[in-house]
């Protein structure tokens, strides 16, 4: 509810009074829990057919016992079924029928309640005069006849509570996937645009300086040999542009390439962790698990792995490998992938400077770095990644990558 607490007006307009010409604010009633909406339909669905029951079979017999004696007691009648209903409705509710999931507790709970209701109803009918106390087979009857009855009802109303759940269900489910979808492509986007800009920065910054530097030099270069004065200092100068070109390509040309799509990935996800590894420099030392189970996923021959679970893999390792070395300061890495039921799991171990857990500086744990980007993704398809580090003791990333073709 809102609260005005607090509001003061000019003097004489009174205390929290809303401006002139506004109207009071309105608080919209909360909705109904799920467990409240199945309550509800239980008990309309089962007090709607049990009514039905209730004055039908008070008017069929208050006819045939009035056109044999002369009194069928039709209102007395009535009253002792309505009342039979409200207890039918009170005992359901008080047995929380509508929470029950299972069916033998569904109709057990139904009986329970078809049972008291019944006894009231006899009960009601000797109080009203309908019968009289003594028991007899007329109020076996009775009770027989009005339990069996409210029995049947509250089997309809329990039948009904359950399609109106699975029908909420599907809503739910329906929006759920809508929100997914809806998820997956902003993080689509979000990712298109980061790879765009990291490859426009990569363009527009060294690749476009080192080009624009090769391209004085070329033009001295040219000069000389325009003027017939090419010197020693010339040649020196092609050499060094010649070399500066390879490092344009390896470098910087094959960076902005691996942005985009790992290398070796068309052969298979362990030859790119391979030759992701392979770059390292000598004195990082690096160790790659890889059993024969997911050798076999991944074989070039025969793929099980789609390209899309091949690069979310190989991501998660170039993001730890990455982290590792430009934050902890690692000397050594263990890379392992192995088969966790339907899901590759992906781990990285440094032993890196680690970082605490509760650090909120720590770069891994922002909501811009790689690795919450990463997490995102595989949320998006059903996988999982955790990170568990302590300082001075080396950082641990393990990732669930689901196999979809283990998985149907």
């Amino acid at each position: 509810m809102t609260s005005t607490t607090g509001l003061r007006g000019p003097r004489g307009t009174g205390r929290g009074r809303p401006p002139r010409g506004s109207w009071p604010s309105r608080t919209a009633a909360a909705p109904a829990t799920p467990a409240a909406a199945d309550r509800r339909s239980l008990l309309l669905a089962t007090s709607a057919v049990l009514s039905v029951f209730a004055v039908g079979a008070a008017v069929q017999t208050a006819y045939v016992l009035g056109a044999a004696t002369g009194d069928g007691a039709l209102w007395a009648r009535i009253t002792a079924n309505f009342l039979a209903v409200a207890v039918m409705a009170v005992v359901l509710a008080a047995l929380r029928v509508h929470r029950q999931r299972r069916r033998p507790r569904v109709l057990a709970g139904v009986a329970a309640a078809a049972l008291v209701a019944g006894s009231a109803r006899v009960a009601a009918q000797v109080a009203l005069g309908v019968h009289s106390s003594a028991w007899d087979g007329v109020l076996v009857t009775e009770l027989a006849s009005g339990t069996a009855c409210a029995v049947v009802a509250g089997l309809v109303g329990a039948a009904f509570t359950e399609s109106q759940r699975r029908l909420r269900d599907e809503v739910h489910e329906a929006a759920r996937a809508r929100m997914q979808i809806e998820v997956a492509l902003q993080a689509l986007q979000h990712e298109e645009v980061r790879v765009r800009r990291a490859v426009a920065e990569g363009l527009h910054g060294s690749l476009q300086q080192r080009l624009v530097l090769a391209v004085a030099r070329l033009d001295r270069v040219l000069d000389h040999l325009e003027h017939d004065r090419v010197t020693e200092a010339d040649a020196e100068l092609l050499r060094v542009l010649r070399a500066d070109l390879e490092d344009v390509r390896v470098g910087d040309v094959r960076e902005m390439s691996r942005m985009l799509y790992p290398e070796q990935l068309e052969v298979g996800m362990v030859p790119a962790v391979r030759t992701l590894l392979g770059r390292l420099p000598s004195s990082i030392a690096t160790r790659l698990t890889v059993p024969d189970d997911v050798r076999r996923l991944d074989d070039p021959a025969a793929p099980v792995l789609t390209r899309a679970e091949r690069l979310l893999a190989v991501r998660v390792v170039e993001e730890a490998v990455t982290n590792a070395l430009r934050h902890g300061g690692a000397a050594s890495l263990q890379v392992g992938v192995t088969l966790a039921g339907d899901r590759l799991a992906v781990s990285v171990v440094d032993d890196g400077a680690g970082f605490a857990a509760d650090d909120p500086a720590a770069d891994r744990r922002s909501p811009e770095s790689g690795l919450a980007r990463l997490r995102e993704r595989l949320e998006i398809v059903g996988g999982s990644l955790d990170v568990g580090s302590a300082p001075g003791r080396g950082t641990r990333v393990e990732a669930h990558v689901p196999v979809r073709a283990l998985g149907s």
